[in-house]
């Protein structure tokens, strides 16, 4: 029997798994509620527990050797990619949780934003391009770096924090004392802020920039802006081939990308008509979930 690789991704709704053949492959995906409660606060991590062992028992007959195991989660991850470090206000339970040592097994775990970046480079870039960044737009924004056809995690595994690099010296202070940040100019947890209590979710501000309605243009507009001054300072600092933008803000499609490209021929610095390629990540809800197993086979292998 020939190895296979579990990855699974731990959402705040749902906790997502696939399992990948040696050739990287899908030939299994699921998805069950994380039911991460107060109320019964160890629940989530049963959940996942209970998942392996039976992802295990079906593709390895029971043999964990078999069925190399990752797990992309928020937060900070330690030195040895076994468990989370820093996890604020939800999954209680998971900072510090070794899953290794619980399941008497080998666990790998990766920041989500990690481990979406490699489920894009692993499966549709790897033998076109060595550098490449990925951002997701969602609640806040994540983000990581292929440099050299590796994944950077740099020290103490914080890099690709990207969503912390300020685009307003005079802006809000986030959680990582940073000040005016990527996150806080587009991630959704800020829009009704940004827009002085007039939209709820950037999803609503998007559809009324669709209708023309022009205190939704300014705010997301300007929003585009900083995202697009962020996107040439990456540029100039790392070189990538490539910029995948993901999240769900990125469902907005042309309505993002189009004033994006726009915005990006005033701020990238193109010598010799270089221009970095921009385009919306191609892996959807399961990134996390693909990213963690091809990590799995990476510490494997």
């Amino acid at each position: 029997m020939k190895t296979k690789y579990l990855g699974i991704d731990v959402g705040g709704t749902n906790i997502k798994a696939v399992v990948l053949s040696e050739k990287g492959e899908i030939i299994d995906k699921d998805s069950i509620p994380t039911e991460d409660s107060s109320a019964n606060p160890e629940k989530w991590k049963q959940n996942i527990i209970n998942l392996i062992n039976n992802k295990t028992q079906k593709f390895a007959n029971g043999n964990a050797n078999l069925l190399k195991c990752g797990i992309s989660a928020p937060g900070l991850v330690d030195q040895e990619n076994e468990q989370i470090l820093t996890m604020p206000d939800r999954l209680r339970g998971l900072e510090g949780f070794n899953w290794s040592t619980h399941l008497n097994r080998s666990v790998s775990v990766i920041n989500d934003a990690h481990s979406a970046c490699l489920a894009e480079y692993e499966t549709f870039y790897k033998n076109e391009i060595q550098h490449m960044i990925l951002l997701t737009l969602g609640t806040g924004v994540g983000g990581a770096v292929i440099i050299n056809g590796q994944l950077f995690q740099g020290c103490i595994q914080r890099a690709g924090h990207l969503g912390h690099i300020t685009v307003d010296h005079m802006g809000a202070t986030t959680m990582t004392n940073m000040v005016g940040s990527l996150e806080y100019a587009i991630g959704n947890f800020s829009v009704e802020e940004r827009t002085n209590g007039k939209f709820k979710t950037t999803k609503n501000l998007v559809a009324a920039y669709k209708n023309n309605d022009p205190l939704a243009s300014y705010w997301w507009l300007s929003s585009i802006q900083k995202l697009a001054t962020a996107l040439g300072s990456l540029i100039n600092t790392l070189s990538p081939e490539l910029i995948i933008i993901g999240g769900g803000i990125a469902e907005a499609d042309d309505d993002l990308f189009n004033p994006l490209k726009e915005f990006m021929s005033l701020y990238e610095w193109r010598p010799d008509n270089h221009q970095t390629k921009i385009i919306k990540a191609q892996y959807g809800n399961f990134a996390g979930a693909v990213g963690a197993a091809f990590f799995a086979k990476q510490k494997t292998n």
